[in-house]
């Protein structure tokens, strides 16, 4: 008899079937060590990867079966879509940081005499609509960490701020764009119980303003308090970031621009980024911020430039990620994310609220699981989520933000999940370019990113008292949304 590939023989592992997390253990385990002492480098995590996946085909029984399973899962589809974004959006930022956006953003708020609390709040409110508008956080970092990290920097943000309002930003778009791949995933995996279909995407992002509104605009406040209270002395004239202050740079808002432009039609993000790259390379030439020179040139038999190092320097980034997508397939192939899932349901109590929040703590427990990869996130706790709330009769709508909302929240923050280590390579590499530029702990995430720590808290306090929540009706299947109380199917409330 033929054994299935998708399956592992026997009990899989020699000693237990816990041994399927000594991959993912092996990757994390040094960067939270080192985080903990203020280091974190994708070399680490990149070397505990492939240290674990060897490791861990020691412990498997079918050795074969085991490195299928890791080969499969190297090519998921969020890794691959990483793969490709990072080259494109790679560019796009080397673009924007050799085109002087950043010194021209730092004389605009001189003319305008804004200080750090002030600047601050712009750098979150930027990357927040630049994320609405794009549906991508992993962009949003790539792209503006380069041009408003050392600019905030420069006018006295403390550079933990600085870090954690972009990374807010990012948070924000990813969690209210229509287009973000969270939103399609978590509208699309929350069935209807008394009709076909699943929750509409409009639908859920109008619902959602009542839980992001709030979070939105108190990390406003706080971003403008905390930014100004916790501001340091702005860098000297002396300082190449700040005596090379000019407006010049000031026109490489209009590819950004184009972008948001894009993406609000309709353009997918690729094609969105492709547009804003070709013009911004016109303009940065025919403005002579750049030369053709800087575009690609050889030094020392190497091929330079804003081509070919904004493409590749990504590119551990990408590694780290797709290795975080291999170990996490080993915990899927064996059955171990299952094991935990059927313990999980179990505990769901009669009540609404104690459905909601078995919801809520599956969501949030997959963020530490995985690493904060929030699209994955989504994809596996989608449907324990769809099944919990469909036997309770809560509305689609209400399920698919209860799963966005605490997917985008701790995922952001924890010290070695993707992002704290995705701010900080993406803030090393601007020390060569701008010398003396600090960088940021990868605890300090935890004090300065305030979205997704607020949303979280809303999203707890909305199942705990009941706000927003929505039922389905069995005697009314158009009816899009039902008024908050017991459904009139549901005998037990």
């Amino acid at each position: 008899m033929t054994s299935n590939p998708e399956q592992p023989c026997g009990s899989g592992f020699y000693v237990t079937r816990w041994a399927a997390c000594v991959p993912l253990l092996l990757m994390v385990a040094p960067a939270i060590a080192l985080s903990l002492r203020g280091v974190l480098s994708t070399d680490v995590v990149i070397t505990g990867g492939v240290v674990g996946l060897m490791v861990g085909s020691l412990l498997a029984r079918d050795k074969r079966h085991y490195w299928n399973a890791v080969t499969r899962s190297l090519g998921d589809p969020t890794g691959m879509l990483v793969f490709a974004l990072f080259l494109i959006v790679g560019i796009y930022g080397k673009l924007l940081a050799e085109s002087q956006l950043a010194e021209g953003l730092i004389w605009l708020s001189q003319q305008m005499h804004a200080g750090p609390a002030l600047f601050a709040l712009f750098t979150y409110v930027a990357c927040s609509v630049l994320g609405t508008a794009m549906g991508t956080s992993m962009g949003i970092v790539v792209i503006m960490t380069p041009v408003l990290y050392p600019a905030a920097v420069a006018m006295g943000v403390h550079p933990a701020i600085a870090a954690g309002a972009i990374l807010s930003g990012a948070a924000t778009g990813d969690h209210f764009a229509p287009v973000s791949d969270t939103t399609i995933i978590s509208a699309s995996t929350q069935r209807y119980r008394y009709r076909d279909g699943c929750a509409d995407i409009g639908e859920v992002v109008r619902a959602r303003l009542k839980y992001a509104a709030p979070a939105f605009l108190i990390s406003c406040v706080l971003y403008l308090v905390i930014g100004g209270a916790s501001a340091q002395a702005p860098l000297q004239a002396s300082t190449p970031i700040i005596g090379n202050a000019h407006p010049a740079g000031l026109i490489m808002l209009l590819p950004m621009l184009l972008v948001v432009i894009a993406a609000i039609a309709g353009r997918g993000v690729f094609e969105a980024l492709t547009y804003g790259t070709a013009i911004g390379l016109l303009l940065a030439l025919g403005c002579g911020l750049i030369d053709w020179h800087q575009v690609a040139y050889l030094q020392d038999r190497q091929v330079k430039g804003i081509l070919t190092e904004g493409a590749t320097q990504n590119l551990g980034t990408i590694i780290m990620i797709v290795l975080m997508m291999g170990a996490y397939g080993v915990m899927r192939a064996y059955g171990l994310l299952d094991a935990i899932v059927a313990g999980l349901k179990g505990s769901a109590g009669a009540s609404a609220r104690a459905t909601e929040l078995t919801m809520f703590g599956v969501t949030w427990l997959f963020n530490f699981l995985l690493v904060g990869l929030v699209a994955r996130i989504t994809v596996i706790a989608g449907p324990i989520v769809d099944e919990l709330g469909r036997a309770r009769s809560l509305h689609p709508t209400r399920r698919a933000n209860i799963l966005d909302g605490v997917a985008n929240s701790f995922s952001f923050v924890v010290p070695w999940h993707v992002w704290p280590l995705l701010m900080l390579m993406t803030i090393a590499p601007l020390q060569q370019q701008y010398p003396g530029l600090a960088i940021p702990a990868s605890t300090d995430f935890l004090l300065s990113t305030y979205y997704p720590l607020l949303i979280w808290g809303v999203m707890l306090l909305a199942v705990i008292s009941g706000y927003g929540r929505q039922y389905e009706h069995r005697t009314d299947p158009a009816t899009k949304f039902a008024a908050s109380g017991v459904p009139k199917n549901d005998s037990s409330h």
